[in-house]
């Protein structure tokens, strides 16, 4: 990838290079994807593919770019369900190096029918990527508003109500354990844990709380 250089911005360019910025990025969020290159997902949501995603919104508008892991733990795992990848997308936008750190969550699969323990777990090298994936596209619309068509309406629409964080509170302060509180508190906060996918965190709060009350008899 071909290096680009990096301007100083004095005081006098600051305003010039803030509307180029802004007419920049209007530009994009306005642009309406094809119908060719929108996909459905199985819970009725719309998406866009990671290749179109890199090629068009960030080859194409911004080339001098790189992906990669955020954090001292960039990949986590939730119990045995999820797994988190960590990632910090960076650019040079009209001169301005800028960057975002984002999170990307995937459902950990298991042999069908089997119980979920490590020694069931399929093809976890995909899970991790599947994970790292959510997380690069995420970067890619929030830093540079490619796809904004596609992606500004639900996360609207995946926003928790307040009913859905008072259910969370109420199973997390039964269960009492500050780990499992931690990681669904951060979950929450990084938008990973939405209206969309509530019920199989509020699932798993209960199996944890289950298990629990068996322990202690």
């Amino acid at each position: 990838m071909a290096k680009k250089a990096i301007a100083k911005i004095l005081p006098n360019d600051l305003a010039e290079v803030e509307e180029a910025l802004k007419n920049k990025h209007k530009s994009i969020s306005e642009r309406t994807t094809p119908k060719a290159y929108v996909k459905r997902r199985p819970d009725g949501f719309d998406y866009l593919e990671e290749g179109y995603m890199r090629n068009e919104g960030l080859n194409k508008n911004f080339p001098v770019w790189s992906w990669s892991a955020g954090g001292d733990n960039p990949v986590q795992f939730l119990s045995s369900e999820w797994v988190i990848v960590c990632g910090v997308l960076e650019i040079i936008d009209e001169g301005v190096p800028r960057k975002f750190f984002s999170p990307g969550a995937a459902r950990v699969q298991f042999k069908r029918g089997s119980t979920h323990t490590p020694e069931n777990v399929v093809d976890i090298d995909k899970n991790v990527a599947s994970a790292n994936t959510n997380a690069f596209k995420r970067a890619i619309n929030r830093l540079t508003n490619f796809g904004d068509d596609i992606y500004r309406k639900q996360v609207e629409d995946l926003e928790l109500t307040d009913g859905n964080i008072e259910v969370l509170n109420n199973l997390i302060n039964r269960l009492d354990d500050i780990d499992i509180t931690d990681k669904i508190v951060n979950a929450i906060s990084d938008g990973e844990i939405h209206r969309s996918n509530i019920n199989k965190t509020v699932q798993y709060l209960r199996k944890q709380i289950e298990n629990k009350e068996k322990e202690d008899g």
